[in-house]
């Protein structure tokens, strides 16, 4: 009997004729892109080729608009996008990094914004509350959420959070540059009315690696980067970082709010330069006094012309608001320097001690700090004892050139100031207002030599502690104050620390100048 699969035969193909099914699903799929594309919206996803999300893209006078829906993709968006496009997000939704900013043949900037730009006021810091508003770019792998290629610029961001969602350690939630040659640092970069955190599954190094050029940071919100044993910052530069303002933005970090230096760059056409950090709220929360790693607030390690004006910085429990110090990080870059530095007009609380200045380093071969002005500046509670650790010093310094600080107005329980090693060359200390503390004047020097009447003249040094007469520690040339309410502010209570019509040191100061910081009241 045979087998019931011998009665199978093979059929045979018929000619077929007209035209093929994929030519017709060809045909009509080019139809359709086409029709689409008539309506104003782009199929192509970016990536692979693959068919994708939409973009709806509006002309303008000035150029596209690409509206990218929930879930888009940004990279493509960034890809079809040039000189003056906007690429817009839609508020609250989500959208997944890694974007990377590639570099175009760009003369405008590409905007990358919120759809509700026009609720977030012009120049007015966002805050958390704001974030409905915000088009949220999330990273879920260890890499930045936002990172610039070499070269690539003109690029701006408004009105986005940024955050990691992922366990995964991250070193910079946003990257503009690493350790670029000085030809291929991203530059006309610029973050506006951005809200830029840490999440609570796992811990990023820092907010911002801002090692780029022509870069603005302004009116956002950076909170959160801190962890235990991490050397944390809000935002830090440390090679090719160049003409850029950090303006009106409220900054958290662990170790380091701000921070500019710290790792090596490869040549001193890297160095750090020409930094403005104006009008800013540099804080850490409460919760940080535990398990987290605090050092300052703000920090140069290396870096040329730097003007830190107008901030608030309050909250640092352990040394000094600000670390001055130069840093030769990792011994491969001894032409490391800080030169050119003037802080004013910032106002200072709730500190263990007040600047901490090295003009070299003192473990690698290094430059010298050169031309440090600390002018104009309000230091209240500066200070020691239950929950702070540091002295309540004001100024711990060694070595440097030009160091001049006038004009300020300090409230210190600890030193006035304290040399450890070389004194700076040039120093000068004139026309404060500063607690005496318990030893004044502190290191190798001698209180009744010309050299020191030089450095301090005309300061009205108050005795907040209550030392007697035997143990002041300044030269002539200077008037001990026994309270703070002899030396005649406007308002003490009220946080006016003036000098009031009536006070008799009214116009003693250098050029007819108060004594002082001469500050509008504090909010």
């Amino acid at each position: 009997m045979q087998s019931a699969t011998m009665n199978i035969r093979p059929r045979t193909a018929k000619a077929k004729t007209g035209v093929p099914r994929f030519a017709i699903a060809g045909v009509v799929i080019t139809v359709l892109v086409g029709v689409a594309a008539t309506l104003g919206f782009d199929w192509y996803s970016g990536k692979l080729g693959i068919v994708g999300p939409h973009f709806e893209i509006e002309q303008t006078a000035t150029g596209k608009v690409i509206k990218v829906p929930p879930g888009g993709n940004i990279n493509a968006a960034i890809a079809k996008a040039t000189s003056g496009d906007i690429i817009e997000l839609q508020a609250g939704a989500t959208y997944v990094g890694e974007i990377k900013l590639p570099k175009k043949d760009l003369t405008d900037f590409i905007t990358i914004r919120t759809s509700a730009h026009a609720q977030l006021t012009p120049d007015v810091r966002v805050s958390p509350k704001d974030a409905p508003l915000l088009a949220k770019i999330v990273t879920r792998t260890a890499y930045p959420a936002i990172s610039a290629a070499n070269g690539a610029h003109h690029y701006r961001f408004v009105g986005v959070e940024v955050f990691p969602d992922t366990k995964t350690f991250i070193y910079n939630l946003i990257s503009f540059g690493s350790n670029e040659t000085a030809a291929n640092i991203p530059h006309s970069l610029e973050i506006d009315r951005s809200y830029i955190h840490d999440s609570d599954k796992g811990i990023s190094r820092r907010g911002i690696a801002l090692n780029s050029g022509d870069t603005v940071i302004k009116n956002s919100y950076v909170e959160g980067f801190a962890g235990p044993n991490e050397e944390t910052q809000g935002i830090c530069g440390w090679s090719g970082t160049r003409n850029v303002s950090i303006i009106n933005n409220y900054i958290e970090g662990g170790a380091e709010n701000i921070m500019f230096g710290g790792s090596d760059p490869q040549s001193p056409d890297l160095i750090p330069r020409d930094i403005e950090v104006r009008g800013n709220h540099l804080s850490k929360p409460e919760a940080w006094k535990t398990g987290v790693t605090v050092k300052t607030l703000f920090e140069l390690k290396n870096a040329k012309n730097v003007k830190f004006i107008g901030n608030l910085l309050e909250n640092n429990w352990k040394g000094p608001a600000f670390r001055i110090t130069v840093r030769n990080q990792d011994g491969r870059a001894p032409f490391s320097t800080i030169e050119n530095v003037d802080i004013r007009d910032n106002v200072v609380r709730n500190i263990a001690d007040g600047i901490n200045i090295l003009g070299r380093d003192d473990g690698e071969k290094s430059g010298t700090l050169k031309n440090l002005v600390i002018e104009n500046n309000l230091f209240l509670d500066l200070r020691e004892g239950p929950g702070m650790e540091g002295g309540g010093y004001f100024i711990q310094a060694a070595s440097g050139e030009n160091v001049t600080i006038s004009n300020n107005t300090v409230f210190n329980s600890g030193n006035i100031t304290t040399f450890y090693g070389e004194i700076p060359v040039g120093f000068v200390f004139r026309d404060n207002i500063v607690g005496h503390g318990n030893y004044g004047i502190h290191g190798p020097i001698d209180m009744k030599a010309e050299s020191t009447r030089s450095m301090f003249t005309n300061n009205l040094i108050m005795n907040l502690n209550g030392v007697p007469t035997s143990d002041y520690a300044f030269p002539g040339g200077n008037t001990m104050i026994q309270t703070s309410r002899e030396i005649g502010f406007v308002d003490l209570a009220g946080g006016d620390f003036r000098l009031s019509a009536n006070s008799k040191f009214r116009g003693k100061g250098r050029n007819g100048r108060d004594h002082g910081a001469a500050l509008p009241p504090l909010k």
